[in-house]
């Protein structure tokens, strides 16, 4: 194992901590909203950071199944039906890896339709962001507000962020303290203000593990036909070959290990205990990595940094963790979401001509205007064909179109080589 594989310092705990906007608001909204056991959420997450560090060595991201998470928490599904939906995906996912089947579905995510998946991702992120900044409550479970500022009622989350960011962006280029450390640091006791300690002291310390339980025929079904179906596309798309180039992009000959073979099987088999111990269904992601990468992570130690405390609030807090989460105020969080988005657009920086570009608006557009990823997908490969269908059309036209013309004897052939004219008579004049 080399050594530079894992590195604990400052710049990794700050890459580690660089994905919580979009981990950390899905999480508490299952576990708050829908009932999930926080003990069984935390165990799989945790285990799965710890899992991906140690194999890919590689700040690879966990995150949870964004169609999943979305369509859960806007119906209101049960805890049974949403880990279901992990099991699942899980037998999907290993299936594709191991059949080779995967190697097939490549064949419709060429680069400009995976640089369309980055730009959606990126724009998703922005709106994502846009709106932790804008809700209403300063932190989970607290109270809102407004400052007033020359008879401007501006909220308090738009003012913390303007002032955050702005600090946020001044430490990017610090090589000592990491800006998302500096955010946090910053935004913990602004949370506190705002009364997020009040719930530190409902903290139960204790050993706590979930019990093993099979989903039912009908949670299956229900998982199968609400959750699943929306995601496979998603999870193709943006979790594998999206993820892939994404570590390649930044990591290069590193990234060896981050193949769609090897990210099925991680997101199959971590996804198999979640569908069994009713955990959350999880994933990886290119904006997750694109997250853990420009806020400092460069090794697997990232990916432990944050796997490792996870694991520890999963078995020792006894699934009270809400207070823990209500120290980060929501503009923090939507700060990150936004620089994240805004670098994971950057992506797109070399597609050339107007027919990539066409599509990667193919995709990013439609899956932005309708929170719906699978739906920009779709369109963007429906575009890609058809533009790659007219090409040929283009170059092979005129040729049966020449070929056509000559048998209706529209055109003559060509006339035959002759050599100079009055070679053949100084050939016999010579020869006399």
């Amino acid at each position: 194992m080399k050594s530079n594989s894992f590195r604990y310092n400052l710049q990794e705990l700050g890459g580690a901590l660089g994905d919580l906007g979009v981990l950390l608001p899905l999480t508490v909204a299952l576990i708050t909203l829908n009932h999930m056991n926080a003990t069984s959420v935390l165990l799989v997450v945790g285990l799965a950071y710890i899992t991906a560090g140690l194999f890919y060595r590689l700040p690879v991201p966990v995150q949870p199944l964004k169609a999943v998470a979305a369509i859960a928490i806007a119906g209101g599904l049960s805890p049974s039906v949403i880990s279901a939906s992990g099991l699942i995906m899980a037998t999907f996912l290993l299936l594709m890896a191991g059949t080779g089947a995967v190697s097939k579905v490549a064949k419709l995510f060429p680069k400009v339709i995976i640089r369309g998946i980055q730009l959606g991702v990126g724009l998703l992120l922005i709106k994502a962001g846009l709106v932790l900044v804008n809700r209403h409550q300063v932190v989970i479970n607290g109270d809102g507000g407004f400052v007033t500022l020359v008879n401007l009622s501006i909220p308090v989350g738009w003012l913390i962020a303007l002032v955050l960011g702005t600090i946020f962006i001044l430490c990017l280029r610090s090589k000592r303290f990491p800006a998302s450390v500096a955010l946090l640091a910053l935004g913990i006791p602004i949370s506190i203000l705002w009364g997020s300690s009040l719930g530190l002291p409902s903290l139960r310390f204790g050993l706590s593990l979930p019990a093993v339980a099979i989903p039912s025929l009908a949670d299956l079904s229900a998982a199968l036909v609400l959750l699943v179906i929306p995601q496979i596309p998603l999870t193709m798309g943006n979790a594998v070959f999206a993820t892939v180039d994404t570590a390649k992009a930044y990591f290069g000959p590193q990234a060896k290990r981050v193949t769609p073979k090897a990210l099925l099987t991680t997101m199959g088999l971590v996804n198999m205990g979640a569908g069994l111990l009713g955990g959350m269904p999880i994933c990886h992601g290119s904006g997750g990595l694109t997250a853990h990468f420009r806020l400092g992570a460069r090794t697997g130690g990232a990916a432990l940094l944050i796997g490792v405390p996870i694991l520890a609030m999963a078995i020792f807090l006894d699934g009270n963790v809400v207070p823990i989460f209500s120290l980060i105020p929501y503009a923090v969080l939507g700060v990150l979401v936004i620089f994240v988005g805004v670098q994971h657009s950057f992506l797109i920086r070399d597609l050339r001509g107007i027919r990539e570009i066409l599509v990667a608006m193919a995709v990013a557009i439609p899956g932005l205007l309708t929170a719906n990823l699978a739906i920009g997908l779709a369109s963007g490969i429906c575009l890609h064909l058809i533009l790659k269908t007219l090409s040929r059309i283009h170059v092979i036209w005129p040729h049966y179109l020449s070929i056509a013309r000559r048998k209706a004897g529209l055109t003559q052939n060509p006339p035959e080589k002759r050599g100079p004219v009055g070679s053949e008579t100084l050939r016999s004049g010579s020869s006399q």
